[in-house]
Protein backbone atom coordinates (compact mmCIF):
# COMPACT_ATOMS: atom_id res chain seq x y z
CA UNK A 1 0.00 0.00 0.00
CA UNK A 2 1.09 3.09 -0.98
CA UNK A 3 1.75 6.24 1.55
CA UNK A 4 -1.35 7.93 -0.04
CA UNK A 5 -3.65 4.84 -0.47
CA UNK A 6 -3.41 4.85 3.70
CA UNK A 7 -4.05 8.78 4.56
CA UNK A 8 -7.23 9.77 6.44
CA UNK A 9 -9.74 12.63 6.57
CA UNK A 10 -9.02 12.81 10.47
CA UNK A 11 -4.72 12.74 9.69
CA UNK A 12 -5.33 15.74 7.27
CA UNK A 13 -7.32 17.51 9.84
CA UNK A 14 -5.11 16.67 12.89
CA UNK A 15 -1.63 17.74 11.12
CA UNK A 16 -1.82 18.22 7.56
CA UNK A 17 1.99 19.91 6.96
CA UNK A 18 4.17 17.01 7.31
CA UNK A 19 1.57 14.90 5.41
CA UNK A 20 1.61 17.08 2.60
CA UNK A 21 5.24 17.56 2.35
CA UNK A 22 6.05 13.52 2.23
CA UNK A 23 3.57 13.98 -0.58
CA UNK A 24 5.36 16.52 -2.29
CA UNK A 25 8.55 14.56 -2.01
CA UNK A 26 7.41 11.22 -3.00
CA UNK A 27 3.94 10.99 -4.39
CA UNK A 28 3.27 14.75 -5.47
CA UNK A 29 0.29 13.60 -7.75
CA UNK A 30 -1.58 10.77 -6.17
CA UNK A 31 -5.04 9.21 -5.98
CA UNK A 32 -6.38 9.74 -2.20
CA UNK A 33 -9.19 6.52 -1.94
CA UNK A 34 -10.36 8.02 1.38
CA UNK A 35 -11.17 11.07 -0.46
CA UNK A 36 -12.34 9.46 -4.09
CA UNK A 37 -10.04 12.49 -5.23
CA UNK A 38 -6.67 13.11 -6.73
CA UNK A 39 -4.02 15.54 -4.64
CA UNK A 40 -1.78 17.86 -7.35
CA UNK A 41 0.75 19.01 -4.21
CA UNK A 42 3.15 21.19 -5.88
CA UNK A 43 3.42 24.87 -7.02
CA UNK A 44 4.23 24.46 -10.28
CA UNK A 45 1.06 21.64 -10.86
CA UNK A 46 -1.30 23.80 -8.86
CA UNK A 47 -0.17 26.36 -11.15
CA UNK A 48 -0.90 24.58 -14.24
CA UNK A 49 -4.56 23.25 -12.96
CA UNK A 50 -5.54 26.81 -12.61
CA UNK A 51 -4.25 28.28 -15.76
CA UNK A 52 -5.97 25.27 -17.78
CA UNK A 53 -9.64 25.41 -17.25
CA UNK A 54 -10.16 23.60 -20.27
CA UNK A 55 -9.22 20.94 -19.24
CA UNK A 56 -9.75 21.11 -14.99
CA UNK A 57 -13.17 22.57 -14.41
CA UNK A 58 -14.71 24.01 -12.07
CA UNK A 59 -17.95 23.07 -12.72
CA UNK A 60 -17.99 19.47 -10.91
CA UNK A 61 -19.92 16.39 -10.27
CA UNK A 62 -20.51 16.05 -7.57
CA UNK A 63 -19.53 19.69 -5.73
CA UNK A 64 -19.44 20.16 -1.81
CA UNK A 65 -19.57 23.96 -3.09
CA UNK A 66 -22.74 23.96 -4.55
CA UNK A 67 -24.07 20.92 -2.47
CA UNK A 68 -23.34 23.05 0.36
CA UNK A 69 -24.26 26.50 -1.23
CA UNK A 70 -26.01 26.24 -4.46
CA UNK A 71 -24.96 26.92 -7.99
CA UNK A 72 -22.54 29.76 -7.30
CA UNK A 73 -19.74 31.45 -9.08
CA UNK A 74 -16.99 29.11 -7.41
CA UNK A 75 -19.09 25.84 -9.16
CA UNK A 76 -18.99 27.52 -12.90
CA UNK A 77 -16.65 28.03 -15.61
CA UNK A 78 -16.37 30.78 -17.50
CA UNK A 79 -18.43 32.74 -18.85
CA UNK A 80 -20.95 31.57 -16.50
CA UNK A 81 -18.55 32.22 -13.14
CA UNK A 82 -17.71 35.94 -14.94
CA UNK A 83 -21.10 37.01 -14.72
CA UNK A 84 -22.09 36.86 -10.82
CA UNK A 85 -18.43 38.03 -10.33
CA UNK A 86 -18.37 40.92 -12.86
CA UNK A 87 -21.20 42.25 -10.95
CA UNK A 88 -20.01 41.72 -7.16
CA UNK A 89 -16.22 42.40 -7.60
CA UNK A 90 -16.61 46.14 -7.21
CA UNK A 91 -18.50 46.31 -4.00
CA UNK A 92 -15.56 44.59 -2.35
CA UNK A 93 -13.01 46.42 -3.86
CA UNK A 94 -10.94 49.44 -2.36
CA UNK A 95 -13.80 51.88 -4.13
CA UNK A 96 -16.33 49.93 -3.44
CA UNK A 97 -18.82 49.42 -0.21
CA UNK A 98 -16.02 47.65 1.62
CA UNK A 99 -13.46 50.67 1.07
CA UNK A 100 -15.87 52.53 3.08
CA UNK A 101 -16.48 50.46 5.60
CA UNK A 102 -12.83 49.89 6.15
CA UNK A 103 -12.10 53.61 5.97
CA UNK A 104 -14.53 54.82 8.41
CA UNK A 105 -15.85 52.09 10.27
CA UNK A 106 -13.22 49.09 10.53
CA UNK A 107 -11.48 50.71 13.12
CA UNK A 108 -14.52 51.46 15.17
CA UNK A 109 -15.94 48.07 15.01
CA UNK A 110 -12.28 46.41 16.19
CA UNK A 111 -11.89 48.84 19.07
CA UNK A 112 -15.55 48.43 20.03
CA UNK A 113 -14.90 44.10 20.28
CA UNK A 114 -11.99 45.02 22.47
CA UNK A 115 -13.73 47.49 24.74
CA UNK A 116 -16.05 44.24 25.65
CA UNK A 117 -13.16 42.43 26.94
CA UNK A 118 -9.93 44.86 27.61
CA UNK A 119 -10.86 45.33 31.54
CA UNK A 120 -11.07 41.98 32.32
CA UNK A 121 -7.24 41.00 31.94
CA UNK A 122 -8.12 38.12 29.61
CA UNK A 123 -9.84 36.87 26.64
CA UNK A 124 -10.42 33.49 24.67
CA UNK A 125 -9.43 35.79 21.71
CA UNK A 126 -11.26 33.16 18.76
CA UNK A 127 -14.39 33.42 20.75
CA UNK A 128 -14.15 36.93 22.00
CA UNK A 129 -12.06 38.88 19.49
CA UNK A 130 -11.61 37.03 16.29
CA UNK A 131 -15.32 36.06 15.43
CA UNK A 132 -17.05 39.14 16.21
CA UNK A 133 -15.06 41.08 14.00
CA UNK A 134 -14.92 38.83 11.36
CA UNK A 135 -18.65 38.20 10.90
CA UNK A 136 -19.88 42.11 12.01
CA UNK A 137 -17.05 43.15 8.99
CA UNK A 138 -19.26 40.96 6.54
CA UNK A 139 -22.62 41.56 8.10
CA UNK A 140 -22.62 45.96 7.78
CA UNK A 141 -21.09 45.52 4.21
CA UNK A 142 -23.28 43.27 3.10
CA UNK A 143 -26.08 44.88 4.87
CA UNK A 144 -27.19 42.41 7.30
CA UNK A 145 -25.78 44.15 10.44
CA UNK A 146 -29.49 43.65 11.30
CA UNK A 147 -28.97 40.09 12.55
CA UNK A 148 -26.26 39.35 15.33
CA UNK A 149 -22.53 38.31 14.76
CA UNK A 150 -23.58 35.22 16.55
CA UNK A 151 -26.70 34.06 14.09
CA UNK A 152 -24.43 35.68 11.30
CA UNK A 153 -21.07 32.96 12.43
CA UNK A 154 -24.06 30.21 13.14
CA UNK A 155 -24.53 30.12 9.22
CA UNK A 156 -20.95 30.68 8.76
CA UNK A 157 -20.19 27.19 10.79
CA UNK A 158 -23.04 25.53 9.51
CA UNK A 159 -21.97 26.06 5.53
CA UNK A 160 -18.35 25.32 6.08
CA UNK A 161 -19.24 21.87 8.17
CA UNK A 162 -21.10 20.70 5.05
CA UNK A 163 -18.64 22.12 2.45
CA UNK A 164 -15.51 20.51 4.00
CA UNK A 165 -17.48 17.07 4.38
CA UNK A 166 -15.16 15.34 2.36
CA UNK A 167 -17.01 11.77 3.63
CA UNK A 168 -20.35 12.47 3.39
CA UNK A 169 -21.59 12.42 7.44
CA UNK A 170 -25.16 13.02 7.25
CA UNK A 171 -25.30 14.82 10.53
CA UNK A 172 -23.00 17.58 9.12
CA UNK A 173 -24.95 17.92 5.64
CA UNK A 174 -27.93 18.04 7.97
CA UNK A 175 -26.42 21.25 9.85
CA UNK A 176 -25.29 22.95 6.30
CA UNK A 177 -28.75 22.26 4.77
CA UNK A 178 -30.31 24.18 8.03
CA UNK A 179 -27.54 26.97 7.97
CA UNK A 180 -28.74 27.39 4.01
CA UNK A 181 -32.47 27.53 4.04
CA UNK A 182 -32.28 29.73 7.66
CA UNK A 183 -29.81 32.35 5.19
CA UNK A 184 -31.68 31.82 2.19
CA UNK A 185 -34.76 32.67 3.99
CA UNK A 186 -32.90 36.15 5.66
CA UNK A 187 -32.05 36.91 1.83
CA UNK A 188 -34.81 36.64 0.15
CA UNK A 189 -36.55 39.07 2.53
CA UNK A 190 -33.42 41.63 2.57
CA UNK A 191 -33.47 41.12 -1.11
CA UNK A 192 -37.44 41.91 -1.71
CA UNK A 193 -37.05 45.08 -0.18
CA UNK A 194 -33.83 46.36 -1.38
CA UNK A 195 -35.60 46.11 -5.22
CA UNK A 196 -37.71 48.71 -3.62
CA UNK A 197 -35.47 50.63 -1.60
CA UNK A 198 -31.98 50.83 -2.99
CA UNK A 199 -29.17 51.59 -0.18
CA UNK A 200 -25.19 51.87 0.26
CA UNK A 201 -24.82 47.88 0.86
CA UNK A 202 -22.81 45.37 -0.86
CA UNK A 203 -26.87 43.68 -1.40
CA UNK A 204 -28.23 46.73 -2.99
CA UNK A 205 -25.50 47.02 -5.46
CA UNK A 206 -25.66 43.16 -6.34
CA UNK A 207 -29.51 43.85 -7.31
CA UNK A 208 -28.83 46.95 -9.12
CA UNK A 209 -25.98 46.26 -10.68
CA UNK A 210 -23.28 49.79 -12.27
CA UNK A 211 -21.70 49.98 -15.49
CA UNK A 212 -24.24 47.81 -17.90
CA UNK A 213 -23.54 44.75 -15.78
CA UNK A 214 -26.70 42.29 -16.41
CA UNK A 215 -28.71 41.90 -13.27
CA UNK A 216 -28.11 38.78 -11.16
CA UNK A 217 -31.21 36.70 -10.01
CA UNK A 218 -32.35 36.64 -6.55
CA UNK A 219 -31.30 33.02 -6.73
CA UNK A 220 -27.81 33.52 -7.85
CA UNK A 221 -27.29 36.09 -5.03
CA UNK A 222 -28.35 34.33 -2.81
CA UNK A 223 -26.25 31.20 -3.51
CA UNK A 224 -23.31 33.78 -4.01
CA UNK A 225 -23.73 35.48 -0.69
CA UNK A 226 -24.01 31.71 1.17
CA UNK A 227 -20.42 31.49 -0.49
CA UNK A 228 -19.10 35.17 1.06
CA UNK A 229 -20.38 33.79 4.44
CA UNK A 230 -18.59 30.93 4.37
CA UNK A 231 -15.67 32.10 3.26
CA UNK A 232 -15.54 35.94 3.85
CA UNK A 233 -15.76 34.91 7.78
CA UNK A 234 -13.65 31.65 8.67
CA UNK A 235 -10.51 32.81 6.50
CA UNK A 236 -10.46 36.26 8.41
CA UNK A 237 -11.85 34.84 11.35
CA UNK A 238 -8.64 31.90 11.63
CA UNK A 239 -6.25 34.70 9.67
CA UNK A 240 -6.33 36.87 12.72
CA UNK A 241 -6.05 33.91 15.23
CA UNK A 242 -2.89 32.47 13.27
CA UNK A 243 -1.43 36.11 13.12
CA UNK A 244 -2.04 36.69 17.06
CA UNK A 245 -0.09 33.21 17.79
CA UNK A 246 2.71 33.85 15.38
CA UNK A 247 3.36 37.52 16.74
CA UNK A 248 3.14 35.88 20.87
CA UNK A 249 5.48 33.30 20.15
CA UNK A 250 8.43 35.60 18.57
CA UNK A 251 9.45 38.05 21.08
CA UNK A 252 11.32 39.53 18.06
CA UNK A 253 8.89 39.98 15.76
CA UNK A 254 6.73 41.64 17.42
CA UNK A 255 9.53 44.27 18.70
CA UNK A 256 10.17 44.60 14.84
CA UNK A 257 6.67 45.33 14.12
CA UNK A 258 5.52 47.55 17.04
CA UNK A 259 8.66 50.03 15.74
CA UNK A 260 7.23 49.84 12.40
CA UNK A 261 3.77 49.82 12.00
CA UNK A 262 4.18 49.58 7.88
CA UNK A 263 5.33 45.67 8.47
CA UNK A 264 2.02 44.26 9.46
CA UNK A 265 0.86 44.15 6.32
CA UNK A 266 3.81 41.53 5.77
CA UNK A 267 3.42 39.80 8.49
CA UNK A 268 -0.50 39.50 7.59
CA UNK A 269 0.81 37.83 3.79
CA UNK A 270 3.78 35.54 5.31
CA UNK A 271 1.24 34.41 8.07
CA UNK A 272 -1.51 33.72 5.11
CA UNK A 273 1.31 31.84 3.07
CA UNK A 274 2.64 29.91 5.62
CA UNK A 275 -0.90 28.83 6.67
CA UNK A 276 -3.16 29.21 4.10
CA UNK A 277 -6.36 29.14 6.18
CA UNK A 278 -8.59 27.75 2.90
CA UNK A 279 -6.70 24.65 2.02
CA UNK A 280 -7.68 23.96 -1.37
CA UNK A 281 -9.31 24.35 -4.73
CA UNK A 282 -11.72 21.31 -6.28
CA UNK A 283 -11.43 21.02 -10.15
CA UNK A 284 -12.82 18.17 -12.67
CA UNK A 285 -10.93 16.76 -15.19
CA UNK A 286 -12.63 17.13 -18.67
CA UNK A 287 -9.88 14.89 -21.09
CA UNK A 288 -7.38 12.67 -19.71
CA UNK A 289 -4.04 14.33 -18.58
CA UNK A 290 -1.14 13.04 -17.66
CA UNK A 291 1.17 15.34 -14.81
CA UNK A 292 4.14 14.10 -13.76
CA UNK A 293 4.41 10.74 -13.64
CA UNK A 294 0.50 10.17 -13.09
CA UNK A 295 -2.30 9.92 -15.59
CA UNK A 296 -5.61 11.39 -14.21
CA UNK A 297 -8.57 10.60 -16.21
CA UNK A 298 -11.51 11.71 -17.65
CA UNK A 299 -14.13 12.97 -15.38
CA UNK A 300 -11.76 12.73 -12.37
CA UNK A 301 -11.95 14.75 -8.97
CA UNK A 302 -8.74 16.69 -8.20
CA UNK A 303 -7.59 18.61 -5.55
CA UNK A 304 -4.98 21.95 -6.01
CA UNK A 305 -3.74 22.11 -2.82
CA UNK A 306 -2.99 25.52 -1.63
CA UNK A 307 -1.65 24.98 1.68
CA UNK A 308 1.04 22.30 -0.32
CA UNK A 309 1.48 24.86 -2.69
CA UNK A 310 2.56 27.45 -0.62
CA UNK A 311 5.26 25.39 1.46
CA UNK A 312 6.97 24.09 -2.05
CA UNK A 313 10.68 23.59 -1.57
CA UNK A 314 11.27 23.99 -5.19
CA UNK A 315 9.05 27.55 -5.36
CA UNK A 316 10.23 28.71 -1.51
CA UNK A 317 13.68 28.76 0.25
CA UNK A 318 13.29 27.43 3.78
CA UNK A 319 9.24 27.66 3.18
CA UNK A 320 8.47 25.72 6.63
CA UNK A 321 10.24 29.30 8.16
CA UNK A 322 8.08 32.69 9.14
CA UNK A 323 10.07 35.07 7.37
CA UNK A 324 8.85 38.74 7.55
CA UNK A 325 10.86 39.68 4.79
CA UNK A 326 10.36 37.18 2.17
CA UNK A 327 10.25 38.62 -1.81
CA UNK A 328 9.57 35.92 -3.54
CA UNK A 329 6.54 36.53 -4.76
CA UNK A 330 2.68 36.63 -4.15
CA UNK A 331 1.30 33.48 -2.61
CA UNK A 332 -1.57 30.95 -3.13
CA UNK A 333 -3.63 31.69 -0.09
CA UNK A 334 -6.36 33.07 -2.35
CA UNK A 335 -6.00 30.76 -4.96
CA UNK A 336 -4.13 32.04 -8.60
CA UNK A 337 -6.65 31.65 -11.51
CA UNK A 338 -10.02 33.34 -12.60
CA UNK A 339 -11.58 31.80 -9.43
CA UNK A 340 -9.59 33.99 -6.76
CA UNK A 341 -11.16 34.69 -3.65
CA UNK A 342 -13.70 37.81 -4.51
CA UNK A 343 -12.87 39.04 -1.08
CA UNK A 344 -9.50 39.07 -0.54
CA UNK A 345 -8.62 42.76 -0.28
CA UNK A 346 -11.21 42.93 2.47
CA UNK A 347 -10.32 39.99 3.88
CA UNK A 348 -6.62 41.48 4.66
CA UNK A 349 -7.56 44.85 5.95
CA UNK A 350 -9.97 42.90 8.89
CA UNK A 351 -6.48 40.31 9.62
CA UNK A 352 -4.65 43.32 9.71
CA UNK A 353 -6.54 46.23 11.43
CA UNK A 354 -7.78 43.77 14.07
CA UNK A 355 -4.44 42.07 14.96
CA UNK A 356 -2.58 45.43 14.98
CA UNK A 357 -5.30 47.36 17.25
CA UNK A 358 -4.91 44.30 19.27
CA UNK A 359 -1.43 44.39 20.22
CA UNK A 360 -1.90 48.61 20.14
CA UNK A 361 -4.55 48.75 22.16
CA UNK A 362 -3.95 45.86 25.12
CA UNK A 363 -0.09 46.69 25.13
CA UNK A 364 2.24 43.79 26.83
CA UNK A 365 0.16 40.62 26.85
CA UNK A 366 0.90 36.82 26.62
CA UNK A 367 -0.93 33.21 26.20
CA UNK A 368 -2.06 32.41 29.19
CA UNK A 369 0.16 30.10 31.14
CA UNK A 370 -0.27 26.50 30.85
CA UNK A 371 -2.37 27.07 27.64
CA UNK A 372 -1.53 25.09 24.54
CA UNK A 373 -2.40 26.63 21.16
CA UNK A 374 -3.73 23.53 18.79
CA UNK A 375 -4.41 24.23 15.14
CA UNK A 376 -6.99 22.11 14.01
CA UNK A 377 -8.63 21.58 9.87
CA UNK A 378 -7.26 20.60 6.54
CA UNK A 379 -10.46 22.76 4.32
CA UNK A 380 -10.48 25.19 6.95
CA UNK A 381 -7.31 25.55 9.46
CA UNK A 382 -6.83 27.91 12.21
CA UNK A 383 -6.38 27.87 16.05
CA UNK A 384 -9.02 26.24 17.92
CA UNK A 385 -8.66 28.74 21.08
CA UNK A 386 -6.21 31.31 22.11
CA UNK A 387 -6.39 31.55 25.96
CA UNK A 388 -4.54 35.36 26.86
CA UNK A 389 -3.97 37.11 29.65
CA UNK A 390 -2.54 41.18 30.18
CA UNK A 391 -2.56 43.44 33.51
CA UNK A 392 -1.62 46.77 31.38
CA UNK A 393 -3.86 47.90 29.75
CA UNK A 394 -5.11 51.33 27.71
Amino acid sequence: MSYSESLTLSSLEKDPDPILAELRKHEPVCFLPALEMWFITKWEDVAFMESHPEIFSAATNPSFLARALGPNMLTMDKPDSSKARNVMLPAFQAGGVAGDFVSRHLTGLVDRTIDQFIENGEAEIMKDFATPVSASALAIVLGLDSHSWEEVWDWCEGLCSDIANFENDPALTAKGNAARDSLGKVLAGSLEKLSKRPNETALSAFIHPKGGESALSKDEIVNNVRLMISGFINEPRDGIGLVVKTVLEDSRLREELMRDELLWRKCVEEVFRLHSPVGTITRQTKSQVRIRDKTIPANSLVSGILRSANRDEEHWSNPESFDLHRKEGPHAAFALGEHRCLGEWLGRQVVKTASQRLFTRIGEFELKPGSEVELRGFEFRGPLELNCVWGKRV
